[in-house]
């Protein structure tokens, strides 16, 4: 399978340009496609990462730069429209230092699935984190504290911001597609259901979409308009469902569990998100003002009246943190765990 699409520096070349560290090199725009492809049979198995309906994961580590990469593998060998629009919107996103880097799109013959080589995080996703800290017995529900639970929301923030400005819906926001490491860095993965909202196209002018299907994801995090028969949205709303995305997702790192059972039937969870109870920070647990408050900008069923990722930038929650206090409990939570 050789290299037919260049995201970014290919793997061998990463190791050989002033010692630049893969996400270094990510903070530049991506070249072309490199002149010399990379194959799969360039790359060591080191050890499963992953595995779910669209592809599977592997640890792995390029023979020639002994670097260390996570290679997703597409389960489909028949090369989709939704592969082609997630390998569009890595390249749109090469470079965002909140966005897991793509270093190559690997493809080969018709019958060869795809492959794309991608920026290794050594604590895995933040879902994983909470396990292992509930395996530890650490704290009170074995959430995540405050101090670190707000570093976490910034950086999943900035992550959704930067995808917003490129036109990119993600569109399955949860605690399983932002991926961690041990210098306590937190970045959004997982391109599979993502929306272009506008650009691209290419010809006369520049092509927009009005409106995408939001139908596809995770449906226990889902907010209330997703639950529609065929629900689309524009650029805004779509946005907004990822807004929602990251209201649960924070909700459930402070609480350390599901704030939605995913074993609900779909009807169920149309009951729940949309006519049960509001989704909000526990009246009886340890909170700040300020997460309560985010948190419910965030879970507003409303897509016009929930907050937008550049005001909950904004929000006290993340603006007044103390970023040197809080970056630091989120790297001793993520070291303590590995």
């Amino acid at each position: 399978m050789a290299c037919s699409v260049g995201l970014a520096a290919l793997p061998h070349q990463i190791f050989h340009r002033l010692g630049a560290a893969p996400h270094q090199m990510m903070r530049k725009a991506a070249p072309p496609p490199a002149e010399h492809g990379v194959l799969l049979s360039d790359f060591d198995w080191i050890g499963d990462l992953g595995s779910g309906g669209f592809a599977r994961v592997s640890k792995v580590r390029h023979r020639r730069s002994g670097a260390v990469f996570a290679l997703k593998v597409s389960r489909d060998a028949d090369p989709s429209t939704e592969e082609g629009e997630e390998a569009e919107v890595l390249r749109r996103a090469a470079g965002s230092p909140h966005v897991v880097a793509c270093h190559a799109l690997l493809r080969g013959a018709a019958s060869e699935p795809a492959a794309c080589v991608l920026e290794f995080m050594d604590a895995g996703c933040l879902r994983s984190v909470l396990r292992r800290r509930r395996a530890l017995g650490t704290g009170a529900g074995a959430g995540i504290p405050e101090p670190a639970l707000a570093e976490v929301a910034a950086h999943c923030a900035e992550g959704l911001a930067q995808l917003h400005s490129l036109g990119v819906a993600h569109l399955d926001v949860k605690p399983d597609n932002f991926l961690t490491n041990s210098n306590g860095e937190v970045k959004i993965a997982d391109f599979n259901t993502s929306k272009i909202l506008y650009g691209g196209g290419g010809g006369a002018g520049e092509r927009r979409v009005l409106a995408v299907p939001i139908t596809d994801g995770t449906s226990c995090y889902f907010s209330p308009e997703r639950f529609a028969p065929g629900a689309r949205a524009g650029p805004s709303g779509a946005m907004a469902a990822d807004v929602w995305g990251l209201g649960v997702t924070v909700l459930e790192l402070f609480l350390g569990r599901f704030v939605v059972s995913p074993k609900l039937s779909d009807a169920e969870l149309e009951l729940a998100i949309c006519h049960g109870r509001h989704l909000r920070v526990p009246e009886e647990a340890e909170a700040s003002a300020e997460l309560r408050d985010f948190v419910a900008a965030c879970l507003e069923r409303e897509p016009a009246r929930r907050a937008t990722v550049p005001q909950l930038l904004a929000h006290p929650f993340l603006a007044r943190r103390d970023v040197e206090a809080s970056r630091r409990a989120l790297r001793e939570i993520i070291v303590e765990t590995l």
